[in-house]
């Protein structure tokens, strides 16, 4: 109990520092600092709160999420600040998904731990072999969780608002306000270097290795390791590879970016290159699908093999009241977009512009692919939540339909992914064990292949990286068009980061990584935001699908491919500039 106060001591003083500037050094409190860093426990425990910086994704931003702010998604509701982002209202005085705070205030725990961590005294062994090997290890082990911590945290950043200023230590006032910004380069250098050492201090795996001393399953899986490292340093590799940051289209960064995922997908348990794989795809089927994977159930454990790195788990039912249908006893905040339902190709593979493709307008979700209907919910869906079953209506006069609630659907559809039909809120509560998953290995499937083919082109290893995709999806058979051209492989590719990764926070980064906007006709689909519009007729019952219902005209401006930084943080700098045109 002693000890419980004490890290609750240490972490209301993390608390307090976090309010203030964004390169301060913590708070003058010395003899609270001393008790912290002369005690073993609180002083990993210090590094253990940097974790709660990590990003969060459900609904964060005004309840909602950030696919909201692409062409995948609407909020309904209009007092959302999501909507600064697609009505061109977001400004250095209105900044929306401002990580800048959260992100340096990670950095700086993460600098005073690694100023601090080798003075921490370590316990000894009651016998003569003196210091605990495995005590050493988790000081080691830590240094790396602290380099990996900080390089996600700047990639977040980076990402965001382009070159940022670096700082290693803990910086004095008159330092941090005249700390000027970095290259993006500089960073992007900065960020891989930090994770090559992180990977080298981290372990393979936690848990059921015995080789490796100093590890608790119990309470170190969920910590980083070091394929982790190297699947950021697969996912930096490949912003800095892509047009946004790579102006001159440097063909070596794309081969860096292709080997450093491919380093994750061969991934195995031991140094040498031997022993099972540390990761692998989960083959999707009746209760394993694109939601299960973030939640504990009957199919998947906690940190299964699909997870490189994710958050804590927690227990809530928070993501179903807020995105489930209305009719259902939620809100129904997010509502994927028709622009996203015509993305999913058939089950042949065909997309459904292809006259041999299959696809009728009549039946629209039938032979599709699977992934799909494991995304979006659609009218005629068979759903359940919240201790209620029932048939979704979306068309026109349906309970769920248009004009139903103040707040209804906008486009026809709501949030499937990541509902778990057993989420209880009303009358009893029966909670989801969730994660937000921040890295997981189908990504690493698509980083190497978008960079294997802007290297080379799209040869065979591109082409098993898609399939392995889709065969895992459930596609019958696994189809991939082949013989595709590069500029081909290019879009089929960002298509199918746009529907395995949708509303993961992806795709607002990639069309700017990508530079869409520069292209008029992507320009006109990313910012035209079209729903369906459903008639059912009232003596036949048949339905009539209107896929040009107009939901949203969007603005952006090229200034918009980064974030402007807040007028708050450049009057706390004597030196700090603002990003072009903001």
């Amino acid at each position: 109990m002693k000890l419980f106060k004490k890290i609750l001591l240490v972490l209301a003083i993390v608390s307090l520092s976090s309010c203030e500037h964004m390169l301060d050094p913590e708070l003058d409190g010395t003899l609270s600092e001393y008790a912290v860093w002369a005690n073993n426990n609180l002083a990993f425990g210090f590094l253990n709160n940097a974790y709660n910086n990590l990003p969060d994704g459900y609904n964060r931003i005004s309840n909602a999420m950030l696919a909201a702010a692409t062409d995948d998604a609407v909020c309904p509701d209009p007092l959302s600040n999501i909507n600064g982002f697609n009505d061109g209202t977001w400004s250095s005085f209105k900044v929306i998904d401002n990580v800048w705070s959260k992100n340096y205030d990670g950095i700086r725990k993460v600098n005073t731990f690694l100023e601090k961590v080798d003075s921490v005294p370590l316990p000894k062994k009651s016998n003569a072999l003196g210091t605990d090997e495995s005590i050493l290890n988790t000081r080691s082990r830590m240094k790396g969780e602290a380099r990996f911590l900080r390089a996600y945290f700047y990639l977040e950043l980076v990402k965001r608002y382009g070159g940022v200023p670096l700082t290693e230590t803990v910086l004095t006032p008159d330092e941090a306000v005249n700390l000027s910004r970095s290259s993006s380069d500089a960073c992007f250098d900065f960020i891989i270097a930090e994770c090559n050492s992180a990977a080298q201090l981290l372990p393979r795996k936690y848990g059921g290795s015995p080789s490796v001393l100093g590890y608790n399953e119990a309470k170190d899986m969920g910590r980083a390791t070091s394929g982790a490292a190297l699947a950021l340093k697969s996912r930096a590799l490949l912003y800095w590879a892509s047009p946004l940051f790579n102006k001159t289209n440097d063909i070596s960064r794309w081969e860096k970016a292709a080997e450093a995922a491919k380093d994750v997908m061969d991934y195995s348990v031991n140094e040498n290159g031997s022993g099972s794989k540390v990761y692998s795809l989960q083959r999707f089927s009746a209760n394993l699908t694109l939601s299960t994977l973030f939640s504990t159930n009957a199919v998947l454990p906690q940190y299964h093999d699909e997870l490189i790195f994710s958050t804590d788990y927690n227990n809530n039912t928070t993501l179903e009241r807020q995105n489930a249908p209305i009719s259902f006893g939620a809100k129904g905040l997010t509502n994927p977009t028709q622009n996203l339902v015509e993305s999913y190709p058939m089950s042949n593979g065909k997309v459904i512009t292809d006259p041999t493709s299959g696809y009728n307008p009549n039946a629209p979700f039938e032979n599709r692919d699977p992934r799909l209907s494991m995304t979006v919910l659609a009218n005629g869906t068979n759903f359940e939540v919240n201790d209620k079953t029932g048939i979704l209506e979306t068309f026109d006069g349906g309970s769920d339909g248009s004009g139903a609630y103040p707040n209804t659907t906008q486009t026809g559809y709501y949030l499937q992914k990541y509902i778990m039909p057993f989420a209880v809120w009303e009358g009893r509560s029966v909670s989801v064990t969730r994660t937000w998953v921040l890295i997981r290995l189908a990504e690493i499937y698509l980083n190497f292949a978008e960079a294997r083919n802007e290297a080379t082109g799209p040869d065979a290893d591109v082409y098993f990286a898609l399939r392995s995709l889709r065969f895992r999806a459930g596609f019958k058979p696994v189809y991939v068009q082949p013989g595709m051209t590069q500029d081909e492989m290019r879009q089929f590719i960002q298509n199918e980061r746009r529907l395995e990764l949708a509303f993961e926070e992806h795709r607002f980064f990639d069309v700017r990584r990508w530079k869409l906007f520069d292209n008029p006709s992507e320009r006109e689909n990313l910012l035209t935001i079209r729903g369906v519009k459903i008639t059912k007729d009232a003596s036949s019952g048949n339905l009539t699908y209107d896929t040009n219902k107009l939901v949203e005209k969007r603005i952006f401006s090229d200034r918009m491919y980064l974030y402007p930084i807040s007028e708050s943080e450049l009057n706390k700098s004597n030196v700090l500039e603002q990003n072009p045109g903001w």
